[in-house]
């Protein structure tokens, strides 16, 4: 509800919500941190999602490179059937994906525990995977992801968790893209 967020950030209105411009907002406290890789790595510190070899450098790094993947990546390629082939069968793809995969140590990002940037990355596979690449895959026989185990592993891997299986919260994935979207991928 925009007047609701209008409390905490001013994307719609003037708002006395301070330096908070656009949501996910975390209010913790008196504290308030807005945009999703700043929220994403402050719940992850806050709950203990740094483990050993952590660091917050690289960690801002691969959020940045997940953000330019998967949402000014494929996020402005997925309107358009024609647009979305020449770039997910294109060069800047496979080397935004490559870079993406070349930074998880294995078998998560920073080693052998998940941590923010996991679930960061979790996030835009799982909302990519239901809007564009599971509808290529099935209609298709496009498997965007093959040539990426260690994204397709951290995706299974907290696709299995608990918290996943069992979330019974009000938020929903979004829809496929359109079978007009998909017809004009040819």
């Amino acid at each position: 509800d925009k007047a609701e967020m209008a409390k905490v950030c001013s994307a719609w209105c003037e708002s006395p919500a301070g330096d908070n411009f656009a949501p996910p907002v975390v209010v913790d406290g008196d504290t308030m941190v807005s945009q999703s890789i700043a929220a994403s790595l402050y719940l992850g510190a806050k709950l203990g999602l740094t483990p050993a070899g952590y660091n917050d450098y690289k960690a801002m790094q691969f959020c940045g490179d997940i953000v330019d993947t998967f949402e000014g990546g494929v996020g402005k390629n997925n309107e358009d059937g024609a647009a979305l082939k020449k770039f997910i069968e294109g060069d800047r793809f496979a080397r935004l994906m490559g870079n993406v995969e070349r930074g998880i140590v294995g078998p998560y990002y920073f080693g052998e525990e998940p941590s923010s940037v996991d679930f960061f990355l979790f996030s835009h596979l799982d909302w990519r995977t239901s809007n564009v690449f599971g509808p290529l895959k099935e209609k298709k026989d496009v498997d965007v992801m093959a040539s990426y185990p260690k994204m397709l592993a951290i995706y299974t891997s907290l696709c299995a968790t608990p918290g996943y299986q069992n979330y019974a919260g009000g938020l929903s994935k979004p829809g496929p893209i359109s079978d007009e979207i998909l017809a004009a991928y040819a």
